[in-house]
């Protein structure tokens, strides 16, 4: 399910909240806040000049953009947005983000970032809004840092401490035909490669699979594990899982279409079985069958039919917060209010993404899997749930019956996001499954 994200100015992952994750040492964050309360309702264009000079494949910079209530903290969902500019960007780029101002908004966070070393560059931060026909230039203080003092680069930046840390140096530059700019110098960072899972170059790749490319990345050697994560989420989601299943298995990580990397522009509504169907067409283009699966939420519910649907490919399966219908007899009901209220207000917005909406109406449509289904099951099977989950404790215990010898967990005080949150506990539950003769 989709949780919310709380969105904090040194925080620069995408939507996974894994709270042991290690960052950089010089991490940067650098944020320019813009009044917006009277364009409510308005179209919004961001844009800014761009050039990175990573010192590996593993650091870069970033433009994040969310919206606020009257407090700075105030986060309204469904408006942040996040471009991570390509690793090869060595030379000067203008990049551009678009939305619409919330009719709740007070101010817009302009979040300029950068993890691991090198030297990054900014200029020409530029804010403009749609008037009628128009685009309408909105003054941005020091936006082209022309006027800004040698002395005082970060004048007009909040959260100016996140660059005032060892191995960092934050100054204004003039190169030939552009005039001064922003440049970030970062070195001496230590980095846990799992803030990268998700966006590593290295490993990743895509397959074609129904006029979508759907990209994955490999990690470690061993049976094949594959990971399917949850409605919303990428790769990253199991940030906390990658690098310890990678000690003992060939992990294969997935972002599910409309999701992560897997990018879809269709317009037709999104299935599990569709889900599933991608995951054999990624299995037979690797060559593989009798793979283990652990599926987190929408992911279990796509490893439940892969494994009913095509039972050769699949070993073991693990299957956490996983539902077969979108009943009140299966989740809280409070999350289908929730979901169906979050649905309207993304149809009442001007230029709502399409495939958030796509992802959310299958939540209420999706999956209607019958239980006696199932019994084609050949994997051993566990099915695993938080005590205080989403889906109801009895549905839970009902997917454990019905496939055959499956086994039920039930997590004592944890809940949908144990994955996230907990993976410690997590990651032994899995492991103790998967290490069983």
């Amino acid at each position: 399910m989709i949780k919310t994200i709380f969105y904090l100015a040194f925080l620069i992952v995408q939507q996974c909240a894994y709270s042991q994750l290690k960052y950089t040492t010089t991490n940067t964050a650098l944020v320019k806040l813009l009044p917006v309360k009277k364009y409510t309702g308005k179209q919004y264009r961001l844009s800014i000049d761009i050039k990175n000079e990573p010192s590996d494949d593993i650091s870069g910079g970033t433009v994040m953009v969310l919206q606020t209530k009257k407090q700075d903290w105030e986060f309204l969902e469904n408006t942040r947005k996040t471009f991570f500019a390509p690793k090869d960007s060595q030379t000067w780029k203008t990049y551009t983000i678009t939305g619409t101002i919330d009719s709740e908004a007070y101010k817009l966070w302009f979040t300029l970032a950068t993890y691991g070393n090198g030297d990054f560059y900014y200029d020409n931060m530029k804010f403009e809004i749609k008037e009628g026909e128009n685009w309408v230039d909105v003054p941005v203080e020091g936006g082209d840092f022309e006027k800004l003092s040698a002395g005082n680069p970060l004048k007009g930046f909040k959260n100016g401490e996140s660059a005032k840390k060892e191995g960092l140096s934050v100054s204004l530059v003039n190169q030939e035909g552009r005039g001064q700019s922003l440049r970030i110098h970062a070195e001496g960072g230590t980095i846990d490669k799992r803030f990268f899972y998700g966006n590593n170059s290295a490993t990743g790749k895509y397959i074609n699979s129904k006029g979508v490319k759907i990209y994955y990345e490999t990690y470690g050697e061993g049976e094949p594990l594959l990971l399917l994560h949850g409605n919303g989420g990428s790769i990253s989601s199991f940030a906390g899982q990658i690098e310890e299943f990678a000690k003992n298995y060939k992990v294969i990580a997935v972002d599910t279409r409309g999701q992560g990397k897997s990018i879809d522009m269709q317009t037709e509504h999104f299935s599990y079985d569709l889900f599933a169907d991608d995951m054999k067409t990624l299995l037979d283009s690797l060559g593989l069958k009798q793979v283990n699966v652990v599926g987190w939420s929408d992911g279990g519910n796509t490893g439940l039919l892969l494994a009913s649907k095509y039972p050769d490919y699949v070993k073991k399966l693990v299957t956490m917060g996983a539902n077969l219908n979108p009943s009140d007899s299966a989740i809280d009901k409070k999350m289908l209010k929730t979901i169906a209220k979050d649905i309207k207000q993304l149809k009442d917005q001007k230029n709502a993404e399409i495939v958030t909406i796509r992802l959310l109406e299958m939540l209420l449509q999706e999956p209607n899997i019958q239980p006696e289904s199932l019994g084609a099951i050949k994997a051993k099977t566990l099915v695993v749930a938080g005590e205080h989950d989403l889906i109801l404790e009895s549905h839970t215990r009902l997917i454990g019956a019905s496939i055959p010898g499956a086994k039920v967990s039930i997590l004592k005080g944890q809940t949908h996001e144990v994955v996230a949150d907990n993976p410690k506990v997590f990651n032994q539950v899995v492991l103790d499954f998967l290490k069983e003769h």
